[in-house]
């Protein structure tokens, strides 16, 4: 699951840095650069943690020199983010997203059911309540722990700033 980070995004922006001179591109970059490492940062920290699969699968990768992508390849990484079932909540900006992720994972209906049982023995809960537990998720669903969401919001607002900031310094308002 990837987000992107993308000036051309931001249209009115991109297109004033678009007249700009080479240099004024070349710090917008580093703007967009530092504002995809601190959203990864902020991703990182809002992840929960369990075993710490989240936070150690998060990645920024960078598609071009005015593109970032921020995501997590773990195969349950957008069940949490957005919840499942009845009590998923899924941003508008993300519903293409979330799409690729509706409906059944493809793991075995007893793999899950071990993940529950290892869950509530970290937990010190009983592995006898594993069965009613897993149950109940697949009957009711989990509430979203959105984690990629918020930061994405940051640092779309950062980003704005930070290449407003550029413009304002360069005069090319």
């Amino acid at each position: 699951m990837n987000i992107t980070v993308d000036i051309s995004q931001l249209k009115d922006l991109s297109n004033k840095l678009k007249k700009a001179g080479p240099k004024t591109v070349k710090i917008a970059q580093l703007e967009l650069k530092a504002t995809a490492q601190e959203t990864l940062q902020i991703a990182k920290i809002l992840a929960p943690v369990d075993r710490g699969g989240l936070v150690q699968s998060m990645a920024m990768e960078a598609v071009s020199k005015m593109e970032y992508k921020i995501g997590n390849n773990k195969d349950y990484a957008a069940y949490v983010e957005f919840g499942t079932g009845a009590k998923a909540y899924i941003p508008p900006e993300f519903a293409k997203l979330a799409a690729k992720f509706k409906g059944a994972t493809g793991e075995s209906w007893e793999n899950g059911l071990e993940e529950i049982r290892q869950w509530a023995i970290r937990k010190g809960i009983g592995e006898e309540a594993a069965y009613p537990i897993f149950m109940s998720i697949l009957k009711n669903g989990i509430y979203a722990n959105p984690f990629l969401w918020p930061a994405f919001k940051f640092g779309r607002a950062e980003l704005v700033d930070r290449i407003t900031q550029v413009i304002k310094d360069f005069n090319l308002e």
